[in-house]
């Protein structure tokens, strides 16, 4: 009888604790992390399917070999899933892309962990990644807004950034420069 009784407890409790656990790790970045400000470029923001969700795209969105160190296996094939790093430098109050590296052990400035968007090699002379900072949802009434300050570049992402290079986007600021940090 007190068996039957935890396996039924645990058969409850369980699928809730692993919830719990997903929510808190979505978290840790937020409140273990460092707070910087990326410079959100200017794009269509709306997405279609998803109603008010604001798509973003950034200065290391799209990177160019000769603008950015690569430091990728040229014989190596990265596909989406693939975890790459990208060393970011503070410059203006800002954090910018200084390089793309395939380990986290050759990042000297601030560690973000991104992921190829479509297949590429190290030889490529664009890089597609993206970091899991893209959308950010707002609420109808301001999502004009948004859209006005996104096509006049006045938008730039607060996001939190561990040790690990996992981030969370925080929030989006609107200014025509850096804000102060």
């Amino acid at each position: 009888m007190k068996t039957e009784r935890m396996q039924r407890l645990l058969l409850v409790s369980v699928p809730w604790m692993i919830i719990a656990g997903m929510i808190v790790g979505a978290y840790l970045p937020i409140l273990r992390g460092e707070k910087y400000l990326l410079p959100v470029k200017p794009r269509d923001p709306r997405d279609v399917f998803r109603g008010n969700y604001v798509d973003l795209q950034y200065d290391f969105s799209n990177l160019r070999a000769e603008n950015t160190r690569i430091e990728l296996d040229a014989a190596a094939t990265y596909r989406f899933g693939d975890t790459l790093y990208l060393d970011l430098a503070k410059k203006d109050n800002v954090l910018t892309a200084v390089a793309l590296v395939n380990a986290a052990d050759k990042v000297k400035n601030v560690k973000l962990k991104v992921h190829p968007r479509w297949q590429f090699t190290g030889k490529n002379e664009y890089y597609d990644v993206v970091a899991g900072l893209e959308s950010f949802f707002a609420p109808k009434k301001d999502a004009e807004d948004w859209e006005k300050a996104l096509r006049a570049g006045k938008v730039f992402a607060e996001v939190a950034i561990d040790k690990g290079g996992n981030a969370r986007l925080v929030r989006l600021t609107k200014a025509d420069s850096p804000p102060a940090r």
